[in-house]
């Protein structure tokens, strides 16, 4: 039979996708997270521009087989997590003139990415190595912390998505519309300045279910507001979305892990996640569109 790429459109077949990433939880729970990001996204928006979910050949039942893109995001997984024919077929059949950022592979299919770069002779502009910190929901609606009287805890502001992005160590071309899409739809906290109503510091909820874009101004560092902000968006994600909080690290990052050390979290061991950056064909550089 002829294998081709097949785009998934239904929200019923999306949600029974879903489902099957729900069997020996935690160890599917990024593929989990990253259909619900998008099927509460759709359920706000039905219209999101550049997203489309792809099976082979319609068949995403027997091994929970799927590509996410959205905009120049790449996601992908199956739940045998093994070199299947299937997966390198459809990974094969994508587009990848246009490059993509691929988030969150985890390390048994990072073997598969890494063949496929080879065989497609992609160029990969970066690559980071993570380590993955997990806190159970019922254990993140329990956390006890205290902010500081000078200091108060609020949604983060759509007004400071350049600040943000531009301090994000994960910051590139056309980082700032997805800055502006997470603090619009995802759980987020920003502590503010009483006196002065300044962002100090914040913490966005990715579309992959992790925490990310953690920062504190330098200005106010050393004041532990880094964990305040961390306990305050675990306690929302927990109770909001009744889910497990999860966090990437990089593996080089002593100062995150030991927030998540204070905060109860739990390292995973041996689950190593990537994210790369795959050049567009002909470009030294990527220029993937802000706008998008």
């Amino acid at each position: 039979m002829l294998k081709r790429l097949t785009a998934i459109y239904d929200v019923g077949e999306l949600k029974e996708l879903q489902g099957l990433y729900l069997q020996d939880w935690p160890k599917h729970c990024v593929g989990f997270f990253w259909l619900d990001n998008y099927l509460r996204w759709l359920s706000r928006n039905p219209l999101i521009n550049h997203l489309t979910f792809f099976t082979l050949n319609g068949d995403w039942r027997s091994d929970g087989l799927f590509i996410l893109v959205h905009r120049y995001q790449l996601f992908f997984s199956n739940l045998s997590r093994q070199e299947t024919p299937d997966l390198m077929t459809a990974l094969t059949l994508l587009d990848w003139t246009g490059g993509f950022k691929v988030s969150a592979i985890h390390e048994t299919h990072h073997k598969i990415f890494k063949y496929l770069v080879a065989e497609l002779q992609l160029c990969l502009q970066r690559e980071m190595n993570t380590i993955m910190y997990r806190l159970p929901c019922k254990e993140a609606k329990e956390l006890q912390f205290k902010c500081p009287p000078e200091y108060y805890l609020d949604n983060v502001k759509l007004e400071h998505s350049e600040l943000i992005n531009d301090l994000w160590s994960a910051r590139h071309p056309g980082s700032l519309k997805l800055i502006q899409l997470l603090i619009e739809n995802n759980t987020n906290v920003g502590l503010y300045e009483k006196e002065t109503g300044k962002l100090c510091a914040w913490c966005l909820r990715l579309q992959s279910g992790f925490l990310g874009a953690l920062e504190v101004l330098q200005s106010h560092q050393r004041r532990g507001l880094g964990v305040i902000v961390t306990a305050a968006i675990s306690q929302r994600i927990a109770n909001e979305l009744n889910h497990d909080v999860t966090a990437l690290v990089n593996i080089n990052n002593a100062a995150a892990c030991k927030v998540f050390d204070k905060l109860g979290f739990t390292l995973q061991k041996g689950e190593h996640y990537f994210w790369s950056m795959c050049l567009p064909d002909n470009q030294s550089s990527i220029s993937w569109p802000a706008n998008r």
